[in-house]
C-alpha cells in the first residue's frame, strides 16, 4: 500500500520532469536518446559533470551497471544465487532485497517497473529471480537500451552450489575484477536462445573495456559448457605456478558459484531498435594513403609522377670534374692536330715489302 503509493508518486514526478538540454554536451550525449531528462537541474559544475557522466553516450567507456532484484515470488536458491552474482559484480551492480509483484517482463506492461528501476539505478542490464510452479528457480537476464527493455532470456537453474560450500578456495581471486570467459559447445552458435544467453552473460560480466591486460590481473575464469541436456556454469580461480620458463604453469580450481541451467523463453529485440543499438560512432573520414603503425606511428604514402627533363638541368659541377673535362678536351685537340697516315703511304709500304 504505502510502498506502491510512493512508487506511483515517484513515477509521476519522473514523468513531469522537464527535459534539460543545457546540461548535455552534443559531442558526448547521444542526440537520438529519448531519455535525456533529469529530475533536478544542476546548480554546480560538479553536479553538471555528474549528469554528463550519467547521460547516454555514443561510445561507452564504463562497465555496464546491473540491477539485481526479485519478483513477486522467489526461492532461497535464487536469493543465494543472486547474492553470489552480486559479489561477482561488486562495484557494478545494484542489489534489491524486497519483492516486486508487478514485474513480469514477458507480459505486456509488466516491464514498466523494471524500466523505472533501471533508470533510477542507471543500469544497462538486469537479473530477475522468480519462482513459479511452471518455471521453478527461474533466473531472467536481459539488457536495456535507452532505459527500455532490449532483450532477455530465461535460465532455469538446477544443481546450485553456493560459494561458501567451496571454502577458502576463492581467496586468491579479487572479486569484482575483470574475469576471463570461456564458452564451450556448438550450441552457443547454432541455437538462437543460447546465442542470446552467451551475448547477455558476456555483456553483464565483461566489466570495463580494457586496452592492456596484465597476466597477474587475470585471476579467475567463468566457464560455460553446453551439453545436450543442460548448460554448466562454473567459475574457477587461476593459480600461476613455476614452470622453469618465462610462461607460468596455469592450474584451475573451482571456487563457485556452480549451477546448471536450461534455457526457457527468450525475447529478441525489435529490428529497428537493434540496428540503432548496434550502430557504431563515426570517428571521422578515412584519410587516403595514411596508416597508423604501433612502432612508427602515423605513416603516409606519397605518389610522385615520373620526372622528365632531368638530363637538361644545369647542375653544379665539381672542380675535379672540370679538370678531367679539360684534359679530355686537350687530348681531343692534340689528336686532331696530329698528321694522319694516308692510304698511298700504306700501299707503297706493302709493295716495297
Amino acid at each position: 500500500g504505502a510502498r506502491a503509493a510512493r512508487i506511483r508518486s515517484a513515477r509521476e514526478t519522473f514523468r513531469s520532469a522537464a527535459m534539460d538540454i543545457d546540461n548535455f554536451d552534443p559531442h558526448i550525449a547521444d542526440p537520438s536518446s529519448t531519455v535525456n531528462m533529469v529530475l533536478k537541474k544542476a546548480k554546480t559544475n560538479l553536479g553538471k559533470r555528474a549528469l554528463m557522466k550519467k547521460a547516454p553516450k555514443l561510445v561507452e567507456t564504463e562497465g555496464k551497471m546491473c540491477v539485481m532484484l526479485h519478483g513477486g515470488k522467489s526461492s532461497q536458491v535464487l536469493k543465494n544465487l543472486i547474492t553470489d552474482l552480486s559479489v561477482l559484480k561488486k562495484g557494478e551492480c545494484h542489489k534489491m532485497t524486497r519483492k516486486n509483484d508487478g514485474i513480469r517482463p514477458f507480459e505486456g506492461g509488466g516491464e514498466t517497473s523494471l524500466e523505472f528501476f533501471a533508470q533510477k539505478a542507471d543500469a544497462g542490464a538486469f537479473v530477475l529471480g522468480t519462482h513459479q510452479k511452471k518455471r521453478p528457480d527461474c533466473l531472467t537476464v536481459g539488457r536495456f537500451f535507452d532505459y527500455h527493455l532490449f532483450d532477455m532470456v530465461e535460465l532455469l537453474v538446477r544443481n546450485y552450489k553456493p560459494m561458501d560450500s567451496f571454502g577458502s578456495v576463492g581467496n586468491g581471486a579479487v572479486l569484482g575484477s575483470k574475469p576471463c570467459m570461456v564458452f564451450l559447445g556448438d550450441r552457443f552458435e547454432t541455437e538462437p536462445a543460447l546465442r542470446m544467453a552467451k551475448n547477455v552473460l558476456m555483456d553483464i560480466f565483461r566489466g570495463k573495456p580494457a586496452t592492456r591486460i596484465n597476466l597477474k590481473g587475470v585471476d579467475r575464469v567463468i566457464i560455460c559448457t553446453a551439453l545436450e541436456e543442460a548448460v554448466m556454469f562454473r567459475q574457477c580461480v587461476i593459480r600461476y605456478k613455476k614452470s622453469g620458463t618465462r610462461l607460468p604453469k596455469v592450474e584451475l580450481e573451482e571456487m563457485g558459484p556452480s549451477f546448471d541451467f536450461v534455457v526457457g523463453r527468450h525475447q529478441e529485440p525489435p529490428p529497428d531498435v537493434k540496428k540503432q543499438a548496434y550502430a557504431k560512432a563515426k570517428i571521422g573520414k578515412k584519410v587516403k594513403n595514411v596508416e597508423h603503425d604501433s612502432l612508427e606511428g602515423k605513416v603516409g604514402r606519397i605518389y610522385v609522377e615520373k620526372q622528365t627533363g632531368l638530363e637538361e638541368l644545369a647542375m653544379m659541377k665539381m672542380k675535379g670534374l672540370k679538370r678531367e673535362r679539360r684534359q679530355a678536351a686537350e687530348e681531343r685537340e692534340a689528336a686532331m692536330k696530329a698528321p694522319k697516315k694516308s692510304k698511298t703511304d700504306d700501299d707503297d709500304g706493302e709493295d716495297s715489302d
